[in-house]
């Protein structure tokens, strides 16, 4: 057992090596996903998890974004490794958002569609955020004010009126995405727009615009136009490329 448990410690320090070195562009697909299950299981062998993972989900990215049930389906994954995975997604998230977030705030229509794709692009569920901002046209603050599933998000006016009384901004902006479609809007978005124009009127705040991330690019409500255009060929980026964001019109 001492011998086994030696030669998976000698393992992943080499893994750990060789990402060091060269990269996780520097490893496989099974290498990656080794080296992500080696933060979720401290010890042990998680070459043969990783080959089922990928069996399963046939790349990172789809590993990722499985469902707790589906990844817990998986042999030697339970409720809290499965948990788990699904939290590093949440880390990432945070990582490429701070990086879009600049500390001076999001100061042109570029850096807000930059934050916008950061937070959203590649979600599996639809969330809507809102943005804030003062008088000046300086970013105070953002949240997400609804999650909901692949069709439809709901928001209400008390989560409108907290926000704008918390942050005291006099105008917003908000945006939700379009997982795995188009961000041209639906009749729904178009008549939802609406009735989000009224119910931040109503908190006193101006609703400036209202646009939609999908995964052809990001479409302004307000202007009824697409504001960006995304590649095609960068649909399926395994999960380390959202390491890798960073825009400009000022508000």
């Amino acid at each position: 057992m001492n011998d086994d448990k030696s030669v998976h410690s000698g393992h992943r320090e080499r893994l750990l090596e060789t990402v060091h070195n060269v990269g996780l562009y520097g490893l496989s697909k099974i290498q990656v996903m080794e080296f992500v299950l080696c933060y979720i299981f401290p010890r042990g062998d998680v070459n043969p998890l990783a080959h089922r993972l990928l069996d399963k989900f046939k790349n990172i990215s789809t590993v990722f974004d499985a469902s707790i049930d589906d990844l817990k389906a998986v042999k030697g994954m339970g409720d809290m490794s499965a948990k788990k995975l699904k939290a590093m997604v949440e880390i990432f998230n945070i990582y490429t958002s701070s990086k879009a977030n600049k500390e001076d705030g999001l100061g042109t229509f570029g850096d807000i569609y930059d934050y916008a794709e950061s937070i959203m692009r590649y979600k599996n569920i639809e969330e809507l955020y809102v943005f804030g901002f003062n008088s000046r046209g300086d970013y105070v603050a953002d949240r997400c004010l609804a999650r909901g599933t692949l069709k439809m998000v709901g928001i209400e006016i008390r989560e409108i009126s907290n926000f704008v009384n918390t942050y005291k901004v006099p105008i917003v902006y908000i945006a939700h995405n379009h997982p795995g479609g188009s961000c041209l809007p639906s009749q729904q978005d178009i008549v939802s727009a609406k009735e989000l124009k009224n119910k931040f009127e109503f908190s006193c705040c101006e609703l400036r615009d209202n646009f939609i991330v999908g995964e052809d690019g990001i479409y302004s409500i307000n202007d009824k136009k697409m504001k960006r255009v995304f590649g095609k060929n960068d649909k399926y980026m395994d999960i380390v490329t959202l390491l890798n964001k960073n825009g400009t019109n000022r508000f």
